[in-house]
């Protein structure tokens, strides 16, 4: 009985080791209701305020306020769990506020493959035309996105796309309003592509085709490490994101 037990134990340790979950608990400590960033990056060579959501760095500071922390998504056979963030830009200030999570002021994050996984609901988008509201920056203080997630308004759907720096792609399937969607950014720097997946099985592997696609060529090239997620909050969106995970292989993305 002893050994069936450790062998239990084991292959739990073995599975959990292999997730590779590199950063998850992204919302810890928060409430609904609370105000998001932590601080403002006034200056770009401004310590890190490591694990952290604060406000990007900005040559003009942003007029517009820190978002809010809001309710739980929940999606079946995802596992992270924790309130999001409330996607409501001003109705008074035009324009959006950048919000960062520092993830690290180093360079782990710049070889093999990396997933960004997150869920979000959109109750209204405000243009037909594609506009980013996450994405993964080489900057811990904002800017210089390497990869970003769009969504575009399709009659009383929405459709989402991807980019690798320049390059863009969308999907060709619109989804549902009001409805929460896994959504998962994949950047392999080995073969130079950001995939991106919507709605994927969670009892399974990869899939062999994501939802859209972008290779790099000589101008766009993913050489950069990542060291934050940048969540854009747009005046006329309105929704919540949240349920982040950084992991470095699918399993990661669907692990208990």
């Amino acid at each position: 009985m002893k050994r069936n037990l450790l062998a239990v134990a084991l292959l739990s340790l073995a599975v959990t080791g292999n997730a590779q979950v590199l950063k998850n608990n992204f919302m810890n400590g928060y409430k609904e209701g609370d105000k998001l960033e932590k601080s403002v990056y006034a200056d770009k060579a401004a310590a890190i305020s490591q694990n952290t959501w604060c406000g990007a760095f900005a040559s003009t500071p942003d007029p517009n306020p820190s978002p809010v922390v809001g309710k739980e998504l929940t999606y079946a056979g995802y596992a992270e769990k924790g309130p999001s963030i409330v996607i409501s830009g001003p109705t008074d200030v035009k324009g959006a506020r950048t919000s960062v999570y520092s993830m690290t002021d180093g360079k782990q994050y710049a070889k093999g493959t990396y997933y960004l996984s997150f869920l979000v609901n959109f109750s209204k988008v405000g243009s037909n035309k594609m506009a980013d509201f996450l994405g993964l920056s080489a900057s811990y203080v904002g800017g210089s996105n390497r990869a970003n997630v769009y969504v575009a308004r399709e009659g009383k759907e929405i459709r989402f796309g991807t980019s690798l720096i320049k390059l863009k792609a969308e999907t060709t399937m619109a989804y549902s309003m009001d409805q929460t969607h896994l959504v998962i950014l994949k950047l392999d720097y080995t073969n130079q592509t950001v995939s991106l997946y919507v709605d994927p099985k969670t009892d399974g592997g990869e899939p062999t085709e994501a939802d859209c696609e972008v290779t790099g060529d000589a101008e766009n090239v993913l050489k950069h490490p990542i060291r934050s997620v940048s969540f854009r909050n747009r005046s006329g969106y309105n929704g919540n994101v949240g349920n982040f995970r950084w992991s470095s292989s699918w399993a990661g993305v669907i692990a208990q």
